[in-house]
Parts: C-alpha cells; sequence; structure tokens
C-alpha cells in the first residue's frame, strides 16, 4: 500500500528529514511520536504528495485521504456536500458516513453550525468516504478536551477496525499511539530519523 524511501529534505541549508525508509500494508497502522518541529508533519505531507521538494522516492496506494490537525472543511457548503463535493462519494453513500460517525440528521448544517467535535467528526466521516487505501492522520484529537479526545478516540478505533486500510497517525500522544497503532516509531535527530518503537 505504501512504501517510503526517503533520503534528505531540506529546508534551504538546513537538512530537517533523512533518511528514512518503511513500508506499510492493509490494516496495519503505524503511529509517529515526537516532540513539536521534529518534521512530523513535514513527513506526512511528502507522503501525502503534497511536497514534492525531498531526495527519495514514495509509491503510495492510488487513494489516500487525510485529516488535518484542523477540520479544514468548506464554510459555505454543507456537511453533506463537504463529502460528495470533495470525495466524489454519492449523497446516499455521504449520509451513511455521516450516520457512521454520529451526524445523521446533520446533513443540511454548515460547519459553523457544527461544534468543534462535530466538525472533526465531519473530517473523519468525509477521510473515509473516499474509501482510501492510505489514511494519514496528522494530530487529529489535538487541541480537544480529554472527554472529547476520548470520544474520537474510540471513534477512529472503531473506524479502523470496521474499515481495515494502511494507515499513519503523527501524535504527540503515547497513549494515542499504543491504543490505534500496530507499530509505532519516533521521529528524533537532526536531521530526524524514523526509530522503531516497541511496548
Amino acid at each position: 500500500m505504501m512504501d517510503l524511501d526517503l533520503q534528505e529534505k531540506r529546508f534551504g541549508d538546513v537538512a530537517v528529514l533523512g533518511p528514512i525508509r518503511f513500508s506499510l500494508e492493509r490494516g496495519e497502522t503505524l503511529a509517529i511520536e515526537g516532540r513539536s518541529g521534529i518534521g512530523k508533519t513535514t513527513l506526512l505531507r511528502i507522503i501525502a504528495g503534497l511536497d514534492r521538494t525531498f531526495a527519495g522516492r514514495v509509491s503510495r496506494a492510488d487513494r489516500p485521504a487525510i485529516v488535518f490537525q484542523e477540520p479544514t472543511l468548506l464554510p459555505w457548503r454543507t456537511a453533506l456536500q463537504n463529502i460528495t463535493l470533495v470525495t466524489g462519494a454519492s449523497p446516499a453513500r455521504a449520509g451513511a458516513a455521516l450516520a457512521e460517525v454520529g451526524l445523521a440528521g446533520l446533513e443540511d448544517r454548515f460547519p459553523a453550525q457544527l461544534s468543534l467535535g462535530q466538525q472533526r467528526r465531519l473530517a473523519i466521516a468525509r477521510a473515509f468516504s473516499a474509501e482510501p487505501d492510505l489514511l494519514l492522520l496528522d494530530e487529529p484529537f489535538v487541541s480537544l478536551d480529554p472527554a472529547l479526545a476520548e470520544d474520537m478516540l474510540r471513534l477512529t478505533e472503531r473506524l479502523l477496525r470496521d474499515h481495515p486500510v494502511a494507515a499513519i497517525l503523527v501524535t504527540h500522544s503515547t497513549d494515542e499511539a499504543r491504543r490505534l497503532a500496530t507499530r509505532r516509531a519516533v521521529l528524533e535527530g537532526r536531521p530526524a530519523r524514523l526509530r522503531p518503537l516497541t511496548g
């Protein structure tokens, strides 16, 4: 589903990543931990194809989906349209995805009419509506209060179980990594490299 052979990523004269090599198969979730500013989001952007200015190679599935730290919704479109317009999913498929994340009955609400937790649920519903081969999660639970974060964790656990994909979770939280991932690694050093974690 995904194979990464990153030799180096630079910002100007500064090498920030590399070398980093790993593969990921369907049904596996790799959690990448590390301190702020180490390069986790940069690595995710390279894998997603949003950053092409690096030395190396990325081979990934044809249908990636990404859930960003912020929901990145279309504010002038309804919840249903935020799925159908972005993913091409049918209204029926989009409605089923909204119901699956607990947003049934809110199809005609605009993002500003949804709570932050509901916006995060919509972003996750949109990602799974795309029927991705590769799912990228960039700190999707950041800035949530503990109760809401726990609710979102349980939802994501269920979705990953019910819709097995190759997934990469970027997180600061060891607890999130242990709960969601089948494999864990930490990004560390400068330039940053990936070190496998156990336990």
